[in-house]
């Protein structure tokens, strides 16, 4: 039986995967890995880029190793790793290639039961969709992210700056800090938003806007990649996912 709070080890690494850790070499090719834990209070997880540790996020390429593993808290149980918001595996370690796309590898833990350990709880798909881009990562701060549907007075100021571009979804992006609720953060960081797969389209542009106390802004996408927007913020509002052909 495995010791609650151990760290899992992780003995092998893709066979096919060579290279060393280039996360300042950040080119067309390379490729966002962010691995953490969705709740820190119940366990850590611990990350590695061709044998070599780094914490958050990583930029790699299409056949460097990634080695991600979980470590459970007392009185805590991992339940399962999802990789942009897919249950991917079952046990404390994933190992993986970053192939062609981006990759938000999240470990979900569960307050432990000896009476219900197979019983996985359910996740809010939504709060995967949104997560600090590579670098950005602040510790003990989360990002919750549901999908509503906005007030006349909030959809009209979103209006006022889209222009052309068309709605794909309205979001409340919020954050908190060992869960309690932030409005504000004490800087600005960069978030990744993913793009669902059906508006996925190869030239089409997209880009955030936010609503805050009333004021709209629009945000760039300061990184094509076709999948996912990337862009600055730093409090919590709301927020419009739009694009143009």
């Amino acid at each position: 039986m495995r010791k609650i709070g151990s760290l899992i080890g992780i003995a092998v690494l893709s066979l096919n995967c060579t290279g060393t850790v280039r996360a300042a070499e950040i080119g067309a090719d390379s490729r966002a890995v962010v691995a953490y834990t969705e709740d820190y209070t119940m366990g850590s997880v611990s990350a590695l880029c061709n044998g070599i540790t780094f914490q958050n996020s990583v930029y790699a390429a299409e056949y460097d190793s990634i080695a991600v593993s979980a470590s459970p808290n007392s009185g805590y149980s991992f339940a399962y790793f999802t990789d942009n918001g897919v249950i991917v595996t079952k046990s404390a370690y994933y190992t993986f290639c970053p192939g062609a796309y981006d990759h938000t590898v999240v470990a979900h833990f569960v307050k432990r039961d000896d009476n219900d350990d197979d019983d996985v709880p359910r996740v809010n798909w939504s709060n995967s969709a949104c997560v600090f881009a590579p670098g950005y990562k602040i510790d003990a701060v989360s990002i919750t992210t549901d999908q509503v549907v906005q007030g006349r007075q909030c959809r009209e100021a979103f209006d006022s700056v889209r222009g052309e571009d068309r709605y794909i979804g309205m979001y409340n992006i919020s954050f908190a800090h060992a869960g309690k609720p932030l409005e504000k953060l004490d800087y600005t960081v960069q978030l990744l938003f993913d793009i669902p797969a059906e508006y996925q389209k190869p030239g089409r542009q997209f880009r955030m806007l936010r609503v805050y106390k009333g004021r709209p802004d629009v945000l760039e996408n300061l990184y094509e990649r076709g999948n996912k927007v990337q862009f600055e913020t730093d409090c919590t509002a709301a927020y419009a996912l739009v694009y143009r052909d």
